[in-house]
């Protein structure tokens, strides 16, 4: 028995997949790109193999595994996810089985929790399931268990390889930085499963229907830690697409009910409305279920605990997973793209540029990625402009929404990388000389004049007269009747402004000055970094002398100096955003910038229980 265990586990080692889902590429872009849609169809199938398990410790990993590969079938692979919400039993382990059939026989002979018929428990099958003492309260015998060296458990990159320390250039830190921040793979294969949760308790009643995550979770542009976003078609993927020889032609056609009243938008909040109310009364580890049915795009919104992730679903609405390849595609067109990415969007909250309430009056994440997209395209010529690929699109690429939306970017942009990104083989700019580049063009950037044209990939007069005008406008690459950024205010693009000049200078003095120092501490304002590194950071900034504040860059106000003070040079922390208070998370300040209210800001900071007055308006 025991021997039958070992050629079983050798033979499973032999037919792992040769070919892993391409990671992020470090120096180097990977010519070999692979489409989003062919990733998600290719994860989907991992899940449709595979369960996650609850188990006591990461040591119950040789018992689940002899478990199941002598009851259940043989293993190809495990994950290790660790759930941090969770401090009674935090580990996980993704089991994916070498067939389908496997997680079929795992959902019809597990059972349920015996309980009085007073407190009995909802006997839902899905594949989140936990791992319990033998059921006849004798332990298995250590002789029959596989040591633990011999598992097929997945292992994450080395994180020793990962430590960002003072020693490395800026460019080395800032790809180190996005390798850390990258989603782990045992996170994605969690994620898949909660997309095949919620199909599995639709697809009895809607056999065709997909359940697909889009956002960051898929587009290149993640975090650990982010939401998960997903989209419920219910007759997949096939129903948004235009090209007729990808559809059946059977005779058969399914009875049906027809949209009686209400439209689409009434039809789709019923559908919903339903579907929250599977979620929230069966589906185990889904809390805080709650359904915003008059949104724009109606979602539900509920946190899986098991997880440990916050996820919003969405129905019928294919655009933002179309987004997604987009945006996926062109963050696989050349490895600079993501590091740089990744760093301004925690450079923008460090700097108070992205608020975590919603709906926002600043910055979103998939705002500042556009930001980069254009600066890329208009600067470097790394990134090719939305109307290019519609041009290069096939019949294959054409895609119809629901609300009529035409999609038609080509997709598989492998064999063209070279001719798309006119810098493809060199090795110039790197990602730290990128970075500088986009604090230079944005800070002279005037968006009261100008707006960003992805689409073109240029820039553009503004037009001020267009419906959905505002502050800031970059034309959504997909809805060209869209501004990505309509939602932020003057307020938001007066302080970006800011933060990327003082950001500029600060570049300015580090070109040739890098050693000692860590960038996420110098422009992001690690909030990890100690006081004494902080002051280390500051006098090394000093020494450098390239911020320095002399009178052409002082206030009128501070002009009036003793001869002996005029040729002193001073390090005006306010410009650098880099005290101890700013560490801390407070609000930056500039010297330019006058916050409004100053009055009722004094009567907050002056009260003595510490709670906000109350201001009546007076009509």
């Amino acid at each position: 028995m025991f021997l039958n265990r070992k050629i079983m586990h050798l033979n499973t080692v032999l037919k792992r997949f040769p070919q892993p889902i391409p990671r992020m590429q470090l120096y180097h872009t990977n010519p070999d790109y692979v489409p989003l849609l062919d990733i998600i169809k290719r994860r989907k199938n991992e899940a449709k193999r595979s369960i996650l398990v609850q188990v006591k410790s990461q040591e119950s990993a040789a018992e689940l595994y002899s478990y199941c590969t002598s009851e259940i079938g043989s293993i190809k692979e495990m994950f290790n996810f660790y759930n941090q919400n969770n401090k009674s039993f935090p580990n996980y382990y993704v089991v994916e089985f070498e067939k389908e059939s496997s997680v079929n026989k795992v959902i019809s002979s597990s059972v349920h929790i015996e309980t009085d018929k007073a407190n009995s428990t909802i006997p839902v099958t899905s594949p989140f399931l936990w791992f319990s003492g033998p059921r006849n309260g004798v332990p298995k015998s250590s002789s029959n268990l596989i040591d633990v060296s011999q598992v097929p458990i997945y292992k994450e990159p080395d994180e020793a390889g990962r430590e960002i320390n003072r020693t490395v250039s800026f460019n080395k830190q800032l790809v180190r930085l996005s390798v850390c921040n990258e989603i782990p793979e045992s996170h994605t294969r969690v994620r898949f499963l909660l997309c095949r949760q919620i199909e599995i308790i639709l697809q009895g009643m809607f056999h065709h229907c997909s359940v697909l995550p889009f956002g960051s979770s898929v587009n290149g542009f993640g975090q650990k830690h982010g939401d998960q976003d997903m989209v419920l078609l219910l007759n997949g993927l096939n129903s948004v697409v235009v090209d007729e020889s990808s559809k059946s032609d059977s005779r058969l056609v399914f009875h049906s009910k027809s949209n009686s009243y209400g439209g689409d938008k009434g039809q789709t909040r019923r559908y919903c409305d339903q579907v929250a109310n599977l979620i929230k009364g069966f589906l185990p580890g889904c809390q805080d279920v709650n359904s915003i049915l008059f949104a724009r795009v109606p979602i539900i919104k509920y946190r899986q605990e098991l997880a440990g992730i916050d996820c919003d679903l969405c129905m019928n609405s294919a655009s933002g997973l179309l987004m997604s390849c987009l945006l996926h595609l062109l963050s696989g067109m050349d490895w600079r793209v993501r590091p740089l990415a990744s760093f301004v969007k925690q450079w923008a909250k460090s700097k108070k540029l992205v608020k975590d309430v919603r709906p926002t009056n600043y910055f979103t994440n998939f705002t500042l990625i556009m930001l980069v997209v254009c600066y890329l395209q208009q600067v470097h010529k790394m990134l090719p402009s939305i109307s290019e690929l519609n041009e290069l699109g096939e019949a294959s690429d054409r895609y119809m929404c629901e609300d009529n939306l035409q999609v038609r970017f080509l997709h598989n942009v492998g064999p063209l990388m070279s001719d798309l990104n006119q810098i493809f083989n060199s090795p110039a700019p790197d990602v730290f000389e990128l970075l500088h580049g986009f604090f230079a063009f944005y800070s002279e950037f005037n968006f009261n004049l100008k707006q960003l044209n992805p689409v073109t990939g240029l820039t553009e007069p503004k037009n001020s007269g267009w419906i959905h005008s505002s502050a800031m406008n970059i034309i959504n690459p997909l809805d060209t009747s869209q501004n990505v950024s309509y939602n932020i205010n003057q307020a938001a693009v007066r302080h970006f402004t800011e933060r990327c000049r003082e950001s500029r200078k600060l570049c300015d003095a580090l070109v040739n000055n890098q050693e000692g120092l860590l960038i996420a501490d110098v422009l992001a304002g690690n909030t990890n970094t100690s006081e004494k590194e902080l002051q280390f950071t500051l006098l090394k900034i000093r020494d450098i002398g390239g911020l320095a504040r002399t009178k052409r860059d002082t206030p009128s106000k501070e002009l009036k100096q003793t001869d002996n003070e005029k040729d002193d040079i001073s390090l005006d922390i306010s410009r650098l955003v880099l005290s101890k208070e700013n560490s801390e998370g407070s609000e930056p300040t500039s010297t330019n910038y006058k916050r409004p209210n100053n009055e009722r800001e004094k009567i907050i900071r002056s009260s003595s229980n510490r709670k906000r007055p109350v201001f009546h308006n007076k009509f």
